[in-house]
């Protein structure tokens, strides 16, 4: 086995929470600041802390947009997210293997909890860390120096899955070896900042993790 741990950003890489994070964005941009944003805008940003990124719009009114966000993305969550193929097989895969499972998201433990249900993966994951739990959140290194302090692990034993710069750069601080995903939105991104691997399918995690694939 490669990797004992494999820890997971949550949304754009396990859930596909595209849709929910674009609506609850421009519904609190237009109630906020209407007219003047585009979800070209908001993709600039996808990843960062939701604060830093409310910061970005207006400065003067980002706590405000951020509880006017954090209620419509709750009150719209089951209705929008989505599943991406192949993860639930692959992660039980992994799990049923030894491979010690968590994830290290910038949302709030709230929606991280609902997401993980909703999608059937809660029981899977060791450790769950989020934005509650650190000062920092990624690109710094705190959650993931936190959840392998958690695993009793030490970086070389982990892999990091993400979708975005933001992952790549935390797991880098970290001294975690990174994976993107090309089902991110920023994929191309992701392919220039050459992590030590791309999947094109979360199934690869097997062949990277070494793990026997079922795909036969």
């Amino acid at each position: 086995m490669k990797y004992r741990v494999i820890l997971f950003d949550l949304d754009g890489t396990l859930i596909d929470t595209n849709n929910l994070i674009l609506s609850s964005f421009m519904h609190t941009l237009e109630t906020h600041c209407p007219g003047k944003y585009t979800e070209q805008d908001v993709l600039a940003c996808m990843g960062e802390p939701l604060l830093d990124q409310m910061r970005r719009f207006d400065p003067s009114q980002a706590e405000e947009m951020v509880k006017t966000y954090h209620a419509y993305n709750v009150a719209k969550h089951d209705e929008l997210v989505a599943s991406f193929p192949h993860v639930c097989e692959v992660l039980t895969q992994l799990h049923e293997a030894g491979v010690v499972l968590a994830v290290v998201s910038n949302k709030r433990r709230l929606v991280v909890d609902m997401g993980l249900k909703r999608m059937g993966l809660d029981h899977l994951m060791s450790v769950v860390v989020t934005v509650d739990d650190v000062k920092r959140g990624k690109p710094e290194p705190d959650m993931i120096l936190l959840a392998l302090d958690k695993l009793q692990a030490t970086a070389e034993q982990a892999l990091m899955v993400g979708d975005s710069r933001y992952d790549l750069m935390a797991a880098e601080r970290a001294g975690v070896a990174a994976a993107g995903v090309a089902w991110s939105l920023h994929a191309d991104e992701l392919k220039r900042l050459a992590p030590a691997y791309f999947i094109d399918d979360m199934r690869q995690l097997l062949d990277i993790v070494q793990i026997q694939s079922a795909r036969g």
